[in-house]
């Protein structure tokens, strides 16, 4: 971040009438959108003054600078509320970071959706530096290894009769990777879209992957049922592989956190291990049930009868599971819960997750909230969602909320609309899980000070509440972890929204 000692708060707004309208000073030279400057630039400001030229058809410089997928986000005051200009980053290493503007183009709207779909949130930032070499070996290493299963099938459907003549696409074996192939291609587009949620609400799709696995299965036994043809074994065999693709690639995600929460003593290979042999155990303990039930009968009304025998004592295993998966971690429902009784009174003792549970404050899992009004922070939103149309009640509001946070990795942003809608808080791109951390308790602090009786104005609350929220965090977070509270993560389902503000958004401009 920029050192504070290097701003220079004399706005050359002064400059302009005594009763200059806002539209007036918003169609300024782009230098006089902004208070964050060089003493060069605010003497040349200063100079070329009265030759403004109001009518100056000049890009305003950015207030903040909005990364998403990749790309960047200008975003600019206008007198009809904000404007953005979306930007490519062209080189994200070190000082020479360039942005190319893009324009919303077709390109950079692609690249960003690439990214989204296949890259993890906040990449590069989010992972070790070997992420990229090992998993570009490890896509080649898995479309070899689909090659040879692709020729596998083949051999075994020929073995057993299942002639390969004919038409390639009526071929079974064809068919199979059809079937195959479209379970994959819905299960990318399915993590795309709530591959964040995979974090903030592991319990709940664990539930979700298991019922749509259910579902899919109940497809595929439809086949029995349908007159045999490639189009009805491609419309129940494939929409069902592609349902249960999406439940096991649920399954896999989350199951990774519940290996993490289980190993507590770094042992999370060992504890991995030990799951596949337990697996192991119960697929082979399955396939003999399995086998023996089918010597019974092999007609369609009996194989329904036993799946809906057995789904029901799946999915009743499942939600047992969950209810049994204690874990202490900090969902956004708990730490708000938390952080509120703690901002209203720092004396008071920070409850265990037990005691948390059994008072009932959250909603299902911890994973919600149990009202809208509980909800009072809204954590890395885009800037548009949060900044409201009007202008210059707006970037009053916006400049006040940056020299508070000029120094931080966080900002908070109070709803202009009315103190008790939720608090944005956004991030910058370098923000820790302490970052997180602090700053839901400081929107805490703030919501409290801004719906008291006697409430302060904006500025000074948030100088009293930045101030309470360095003081008492140390404080806040041992008690957390006293209590067993994991500290090292906030569950909320970020999307990777991450901001510039302040003096960073000289940067390209």
């Amino acid at each position: 971040m920029y050192s504070r000692a290097l701003r220079l708060r004399q706005r050359v707004c002064t400059l302009l009438p005594p009763r200059a309208s806002h539209a007036v000073f918003l169609r300024a030279s782009p230098l006089c959108l902004r208070g964050y400057r060089t003493s060069k630039s605010q003497k040349q400001c200063a100079a070329e003054a009265p030759h403004l030229d109001v009518a100056s058809s000049e890009k305003p410089r950015p207030f903040a600078i909005e990364r998403v997928g990749g790309r960047e986000c200008h975003v600019s005051w206008t007198e009809r509320g904000i404007s953005r200009e979306w930007r490519e980053i062209a080189n994200t290493t070190g000082e020479d970071e360039q942005a190319v503007s893009t324009s919303a183009s077709f390109t950079g709207r692609f690249t960003s959706w690439l990214r989204q779909m296949f890259l993890p949130t906040n990449y590069p930032q989010s992972v070790h530096r070997s992420y990229m070499p090992f998993h570009a070996l490890q896509f080649f290493e898995t479309t070899f290894g689909t090659i040879v299963s692709v020729l596998c099938n083949q051999a075994l459907l020929t073995s057993v009769g299942v002639s390969a003549e004919g038409s390639i696409f009526g071929a079974v074996a064809v068919q199979w990777i059809i079937k195959d192939g479209a379970g994959e291609v819905a299960k990318l587009f399915f993590i795309r879209r709530f591959s964040p949620y995979f974090d903030s609400h592991p319990k709940t799709f664990t539930l979700f992957g298991e019922g749509i696995v259910a579902l899919g299965s109940c497809m595929q036994i439809a086949t029995v049922l349908m007159h045999p043809s490639p189009t009805n074994f491609l419309l129940c065999a494939a929409g069902g592989n592609a349902l249960k693709l999406i439940g096991y690639a649920v399954w896999f995600t989350t199951h990774m956190k519940w290996v993490r929460y289980f190993s507590l003593q770094g042992n999370m290979g060992d504890v991995a291990a030990k799951d596949e042999s337990q697996t192991s155990l119960a697929q082979l303990v399955g396939y003999a049930a399995g086998i023996g039930l089918l010597t019974l009968s092999h007609s369609p009304a009996y194989l329904y009868m036993l799946f809906f025998l057995c789904t029901p004592a799946h999915l009743s295993a499942t939600v047992a599971m969950m209810r049994l998966a204690t874990f202490e971690t900090l969902t956004l429902p708990r730490l708000t819960v938390l952080a509120r009784d703690y901002a209203i009174d720092g004396r008071q003792a920070i409850p265990s997750f037990q005691e948390l549970e059994k008072a009932r404050v959250t909603g299902v899992f911890g994973e919600y909230f149990r009202s809208k009004a509980d909800r009072y922070v809204t954590l890395a939103p885009r800037v548009a969602d949060a900044v409201g149309r009007d202008a210059e009640r707006e970037w009053s509001r916006w400049d006040i909320c940056t020299d508070a946070f000029w120094d931080e990795k966080y900002m908070l942003y109070p709803s202009a609309a009315s103190p008790s809608r939720p608090i944005s808080v956004f991030y910058h791109p370098d923000a820790s899980s302490d970052d997180t951390l602090r700053s839901v308790l400081h929107a805490a602090r703030l919501r409290h000070l801004l719906t008291s009786q006697d409430a302060p104005a904006l500025q000074e609350a948030l100088a009293t509440s930045h101030s309470w929220a360095r003081e008492h965090f140390d404080e806040f977070k041992a008690a957390l972890e006293e209590k067993g509270w994991r500290t090292d993560e906030v569950g909320f389902a970020d999307h990777g929204h991450r901001l510039l503000w302040g003096a960073e958004t000289d940067r390209g401009t």
